[in-house]
């Protein structure tokens, strides 16, 4: 902090001297007195005069004033223009992006002053035209960083939570990604203020840019030029003052560049009201199907999932379990808009009575984060890490229409905290995410996700990062929420033994596809399909000897449901034959039970 400081001085010391210039300055910067041309510096006239007899400190403490001021100026315009044009860009992405990338192209790849040189010859010299010329080439690099910053956080879990809790674009925008967007431009900036200062004081030399009589370094420095052999006072000071300027900003920039410290403004951003939106959907009785998803197909545009069907009662628990890259995820999330803008979803899916296929923007965010949950897997990325935790179940408190003044939302905020077994949940609330444990900050997404009164909570790998102790206790707070709330759930996991303690039924997914289905116990002690026996057999059982080694399902997991004609597990099958890699095997009813359903042709394991 102490380097940091001293880097910056000449630039301190200069801005304070612009400020106080009229307090500073010995005499009018513009005042003639021929009598006392080209005097030397001394007692009276400390950095001498200039050929019309005009004192020097006065000119340049006035022209630190005009070059700061206009630098600031060009900075505020820049930063301003880029930074929101670069930030809607990335957010947006698509053919907006590719058609503002292009445009940005082309303003970086036009020199800068020939730029401003070509502004000035049509519009004359001035301060105002000075601005704008400098400004119509300074914005562009804002724009391609912020565009780049933003890009890479449009798919993060953070913007999908966002997203789910109902925050419609603008907020987005304005509130958690214009912050991470103007960090690296602040950087920026900093080694941006001597360009712009070395520009305005090269278009002044050139005569296009202050015009005379009024006190600017360039201008000071072609007036000086004819007498640098007599009278070298006159070029010496607003040369090193110049120089001081660009040199100072370069080590700053470079300083906050491999800084850890973040700008103080990006630490808070105060949260506003939210209008309150009716909820127009009805909602489902007691005991009826809460959702309810038929055919579902997903794809990029190759499909990833497809003809997925299932459904979740009011107060039960599905499991969907499947290996990474069975498409469980994405089954789950496509009902909801959470998956990546280029997904293409067909099928039906319906909360309550209403369809969520193809729904609208405003009316998507009357479901999402009131009526539906979401409980992410990477809570570290979910989480805003420059936001409190009290900020963000704030702002999920009011995106559900719950919230009122600052000290009541509060008051919601510290009873969801409670509600989930967080202790102290005043203290906790003025905390960040990194000072909190990864189950303690799955605590707090269930808390947003809580904020609306769900009546489906949906749960994405919530444990899977967590050890075996964290992974029980997170398991029962479900598990009590559910039996306190009667709230539906579906949870995502790669692991039937985790969810085997709180699921009432279970669909088990492999490359896209549901190939069995049914209540929990029924599939795990009579599993109907060979994958299902394969993901059974991989988990310890107690009292194993030790150095037993688990039992593995050869090859590798399926690509996709449209790679094979046939049983995409039947490569790795230990009962197929000829049939299964010829006839895709569908879901049907087995003897055992006429919910228990499995797509194995052979009829069971």
């Amino acid at each position: 902090m102490t380097r940091t400081v001293l880097v910056a001085l000449p630039l301190v010391v200069f801005a304070i001297a612009g400020l106080l210039a009229p307090v500073l300055a010995p005499v009018d910067p513009t005042a003639v007195d021929l009598a006392a041309s080209l005097l030397p510096p001394s007692a009276d006239h400390p950095l001498g005069t200039d050929q019309l007899g005009r004192d020097q400190l006065s000119r340049i403490l006035y022209g630190a004033q005009i070059s700061l001021a206009v630098t600031a100026a060009v900075l505020t315009i820049s930063l301003t223009v880029g930074v929101i044009t670069g930030t809607i860009a990335g957010y947006l992405g698509g053919r907006a992006d590719r058609v503002i990338s292009r445009v940005v192209d082309m303003a970086v790849s036009l020199p800068g002053m020939l730029v401003a040189l070509a502004v000035i010859g049509v519009r004359g010299p001035g301060v105002v035209n000075l601005i704008i010329a400098m400004s119509l080439w300074a914005w562009a690099p804002y724009a391609r960083i912020a565009r780049a910053r933003v890009a890479g956080l449009r798919g993060s879990p953070h913007l999908d939570a966002l997203r789910l809790l109902g925050a419609s674009p603008a907020r987005v925008i304005g509130r958690h990604l214009l912050p991470p967007a103007l960090a690296p431009c602040l950087v920026y900036a900093s080694t941006d203020v001597g360009s712009i200062v070395l520009g305005v004081a090269t278009l002044s030399f050139l005569g296009l840019g202050i015009p005379p009589p009024y006190a600017e370094w360039g201008q000071m420095l072609i007036e000086g030029r004819p007498y640098l052999a007599s009278a070298w006072w006159l070029a010496y000071p607003p040369g090193i003052a110049i120089t001081a300027v660009v040199f100072a900003s370069n080590l700053l920039g470079e300083r906050l560049a491999g800084d850890d410290e973040r700008p103080s403004i990006l630490r808070w951003v105060r949260p506003t009201a939210r209008r309150r939106l009716a909820d127009h959907v009805p909602t489902a009785a007691e005991g009826d199907v809460v959702l309810s998803v038929q055919d579902l197909s997903v794809g990029y545009p190759q499909r990833v999932v497809a003809e997925v069907s299932y459904e979740v009662r009011r107060g039960q628990v599905l499991a969907i379990v499947g290996e990474s890259g069975s498409g469980k995820t994405t089954s789950v999330l496509a009902p909801f808009g959470l998956l990546d803008p280029s997904a293409v979803a067909t099928g039906s899916a319906t909360l309550g009575s209403g369809e969520l296929m193809g729904l609208t923007p405003h009316e998507r965010r009357l479901v999402n984060g009131r009526r539906v949950g979401v409980v992410f897997q990477d809570s570290l990325a979910v989480l805003n890490p420059l936001r409190t935790i009290g900020a963000h179940v704030d702002e999920a408190v009011r995106n559900a229409g719950r919230g009122g003044r600052r000290a009541a939302t509060r008051r919601v905020t510290e009873e969801l905290l409670r509600l989930v077994g967080l202790p102290d949940p005043a203290a906790l609330a003025r905390q960040f995410p990194h000072q909190l444990s990864g189950g303690m900050r799955q605590r707090v997404q269930i808390a947003i996700a809580l904020a609306g009164e769900p009546e489906l909570l949906v749960a994405d790998e919530p444990t899977s990062a967590l050890d075996v102790t964290v992974q029980a206790q997170l398991l029962d707070l479900l598990g009590r929420l559910r039996d306190e709330l009667s709230m539906s759930m579906i949870v995502v996991s790669h692991d039937l033994a985790v969810v085997s303690r709180l699921a009432d039924s279970v669909a088990v997914m492999y490359a896209g596809r549901i190939v069995e289905s049914g209540p929990l116990t029924t599939v795990i002690n009579d599993p109907g399909h060979p994958y299902t026996r394969g993901l059974l057999d991989a988990v310890p059982l107690p009292g194993a000897v030790p150095g037993t080694r688990f039992r593995t399902m050869p090859g590798r997991p399926g690509a996709g449901p449209d790679d094979s004609s046939g049983c995409a597990f039947a490569p790795r099958c230990p009962i197929a034959v000829t049939a299964c890699t010829n006839d895709r095997p569908v879901l049907k009813v087995l003897t055992s039970a006429a919910t228990h359903r499995s797509a194995c042709s052979r009829g069971g394991a």
